[in-house]
């Protein structure tokens, strides 16, 4: 097959996965089907707790959501499934997987790494940060790369992965991070009910 039609074939099927990825309830626009909103206190939720008790708080989407999201992965959203997949089988080889649990459509990986990240079909989690509010948060990026397939990685992951940068050197910064776009959507598309300012110091 000749590389222009290949590329053809590549980019429908791109298309093909972004139109499923976004149709009805696939990409919620409130936080619904699977990303019911959270009635649990902040406190709660950024506590320390075993994986398999914060994925049973996490409802189950549709199967007719899981497969369009799967699709998606695959097709409009390749980019950082390939890239999550990458880091896993890294992660993986240096022994710094702690633990894993499937949630609707995602893989959770706790990884020995101090790392919040969602790629593709994974997100990774460090085990410091095990908690039903970095899950909600980290599945809300999910939702973002739904939404956004190949463009993800330029738009909310440049985005984050620079803000986050520059709340390592700058208290004052990381104050407001979870309120600053892409931090602030994504919670909201996590399902997190709270109020942003409750995250800012004083």
């Amino acid at each position: 097959m000749k590389a222009p039609l290949r590329f053809l074939i590549g980019c429908l099927l791109a298309t093909i996965g972004g139109v499923l990825a976004l149709a009805d309830d696939a990409v919620p626009t409130q936080p619904t089907d699977g990303m019911v909103i959270s009635s649990t206190p902040l406190e709660s939720m950024l506590e320390l707790r075993d994986l398999g008790a914060i994925v049973d708080s996490i409802p189950a989407i549709s199967q007719k959501t899981l497969l369009r999201r799967q699709i998606a992965q695959a097709t409009f959203c390749l980019p950082q499934t390939m890239l999550g997949t990458l880091l896993y089988g890294l992660l993986q080889a240096f022994g710094s997987v702690v633990n894993t649990a499937e949630m609707n459509e995602m893989t959770i990986v706790i990884t020995r790494m101090p790392i919040g990240a969602s790629l593709g079909k994974f997100i990774f989690l460090g085990e410091a940060f095990q908690s039903e509010f970095a899950i909600r948060h980290e599945y809300g990026h999910t939702m973002q790369g739904y939404k956004h397939g190949p463009f993800f990685l330029l738009l909310e992951g440049v985005v984050s992965f620079v803000q986050a940068g520059i709340s390592l050197i700058s208290p004052s910064f990381a104050e407001g991070y979870f309120s600053r776009w892409p931090e602030d959507e994504a919670s909201e598309l996590g399902g997190l009910n709270w109020r942003l300012d409750l995250l800012s110091v004083d």
